[in-house]
C-alpha cells in the first residue's frame, strides 16, 4: 500500500480500533458491574434445555448444579462458547457428572442446566474481548438458570448451590451478586458446595458482605 494509499485509510483504520476498544471497555463494564442482561440466556422455561430437571421431587432437599468444564475440542474446536443443543455435548455432560458426582451428596432432587460454558478456544483466544464476551453469555445462562429454578420449581424448598470448574465461578458470583439484596434466596439456602467442598461460613460471608449462610 502507497504511503498516500495508507494516508487515506488512516481514519477508517482508527475508527474500527476505536469501535474495538469501546466494545472491550462496555463488555468489560458490564461484566465487572454484574449487570450481565438475561435476555441472551437460553430459555430454561423448555426442558430441553435442563440435563436434570428435578429427579425425585420426593428427596427432601433440592441442588442446583452448575458442572465442571467440558472439553468439546473434537467437537467444535472453533466454537466460543459450548453449543448445547448438540446431542453429543449431551453425552459429554452426562460423561462429567458421572465422574464428579461422589464429590457431593446424594439423594437430592437434582436441577442440572445445560449453559454455554466458555470453551477452551476462547479461553486461549489472544484477544481478551473473545473470552469475556464468551463468559458474558455462559454467566447468563446460570443466572437465567438459576432464575427460573428458583420463581418456577423451588416452591420453598430447601435447596443446595452447588458448581465445579466455570461452574463454581458462577455460582460464587451469583452470591455475591444478588443475596445480599434477596434475603428470599438466602431464606432456605442450606449450604454451598464448590469444586466439592462444602463452604464455611466465613467463606460465604466474605461473599455476601454483612449477611450469613446455613451450612449443612
Amino acid at each position: 500500500m502507497k504511503g498516500n494509499d495508507l494516508e487515506q485509510w488512516m481514519p477508517m483504520i482508527w475508527l474500527f480500533v476505536g469501535i474495538i476498544i469501546l466494545v472491550v471497555i462496555g463488555v468489560g463494564a458490564i461484566y465487572m458491574a454484574g449487570d450481565v442482561p438475561e435476555t441472551i440466556a437460553i430459555k430454561y422455561a423448555d426442558p430441553a434445555n435442563w440435563h436434570s430437571l428435578g429427579s425425585d421431587p420426593e428427596a427432601e432437599l433440592d441442588v442446583f448444579y452448575l458442572y465442571d468444564d467440558v472439553n468439546v475440542s473434537d467437537i467444535s474446536p472453533y466454537e466460543t462458547n459450548v453449543d448445547v443443543s448438540l446431542y453429543e455435548i449431551h453425552n459429554r455432560v452426562s460423561d462429567e457428572l458421572t465422574a464428579t458426582v461422589d464429590a457431593y451428596p446424594s439423594g437430592m432432587n437434582n436441577y442440572i442446566p445445560y449453559y454455554r460454558q466458555v470453551t477452551q478456544y476462547a479461553q486461549e483466544a489472544d484477544l481478551p474481548i473473545i473470552e469475556d464476551a464468551a463468559r458474558m453469555i455462559a454467566y447468563a445462562d446460570a443466572k437465567a438458570a438459576f432464575h427460573y429454578y428458583m420463581n418456577v420449581r423451588n416452591e420453598g424448598r430447601p435447596y443446595i448451590l452447588a458448581g465445579s470448574g466455570q461452574g463454581a465461578e458462577y455460582i460464587a458470583e451469583m452470591i455475591s451478586e444478588w443475596f445480599g439484596t434477596r434475603p428470599a434466596y438466602l431464606k432456605n439456602l442450606q449450604g454451598v458446595y464448590l469444586d466439592g467442598k462444602l463452604q464455611s461460613n466465613d467463606t460465604i460471608t466474605e461473599l455476601l458482605g454483612d449477611k450469613t449462610i446455613l451450612v449443612l
